[in-house]
């Protein structure tokens, strides 16, 4: 084990510890309270520590284990975007090499306070399998006639996907309150949780400024197949969210579709 391994361990160890502190520091007990923060405080003087590193520690992010060859298609980074917004997380597009498959890959990522990312991470890869499958589905129906449409199956497919993920898009705004009741463990009025809503994209930036993130190249408008949009919001009104995130990280979330 190297030297920077042993450091960094060393450094999530007193991380927690500071963490610790600072909770005792909401004590009661003003002795109690007046010690943990001295304490806290000596911990980050001495290992040069400042709020933001503290806080920051608290951002973690998750890579998604579905992946594509080439770009990932519209109504996918669609989708990812969607459910980072519901659980109040950022999404990257990921280009890297993949060892295992031996060629370069694309994934989403998802950046959030912890656990969010887990969370939107769960529900993004749970509604990947459902629309795949669905839009599988689609493509089949305009292959054989059933649907008509003048664009090919597979680009009509695109068009049923997107108003898919547009339709599920409204479910999971529902899904999150905008209050009290914030399954992820936040707490306050409707105002609070705009106050952390607005640092939690604070530290976002903060994290991705020592990440190597490159812009999203703007697409171009296109008219979409009208016949495929009603079918895909159909099917999207079809998907019942049901969230039972539990505190703790524990999450979830059952994603069925009414028969």
């Amino acid at each position: 084990m190297s030297a920077q391994q042993i450091d960094e361990k060393k450094l999530e160890r007193v991380i927690r510890k500071i963490k610790h502190c600072m909770a005792l520091a909401q004590s009661a007990n003003e002795n109690e309270a007046a010690t943990a923060l001295r304490q806290a405080q000596a911990l980050m003087r001495e290992y040069r520590l400042t709020d933001m590193d503290v806080k920051l520690s608290n951002v973690g992010e998750v890579e998604s284990a579905l992946f594509r060859a080439k770009r990932r298609p519209a109504w996918d980074q669609q989708l990812s975007i969607a459910v980072a917004e519901a659980f109040s997380c950022t999404t990257l597009r990921r280009r890297r090499w993949s060892g295992s498959e031996d060629k370069i890959i694309e994934c989403a990522t998802f950046v959030g306070i912890s656990p969010a990312q887990n969370i939107a991470l769960y529900a993004y890869e749970a509604l990947h399998t459902k629309l795949t499958q669905a839009r599988k589905e689609y493509c089949s129906t305009v292959r054989s006639g059933v649907h008509r449409s003048q664009y090919s199956a597979e680009t009509a497919g695109d068009h049923f996907a997107l108003a898919w993920v547009w339709e599920v898009q409204s479910k999971l705004k529902a899904l999150v309150p905008e209050a009290d009741d914030d399954p992820l463990g936040r707490s306050g009025t409707g105002q609070d949780l705009v106050a952390i809503q607005a640092q939690d994209k604070a530290l976002f930036s903060e994290y991705l400024a020592t990440k190597d993130i490159k812009d999203s190249r703007k697409t171009k408008g296109i008219e979409l197949d009208l016949n495929a949009q009603i079918a895909g919001i159909l099917a999207g009104s079809k998907v019942d969210l049901h969230a039972g995130i539990a505190r703790g990280g524990e999450e979830t979330l059952a994603l069925t579709a009414i028969a």
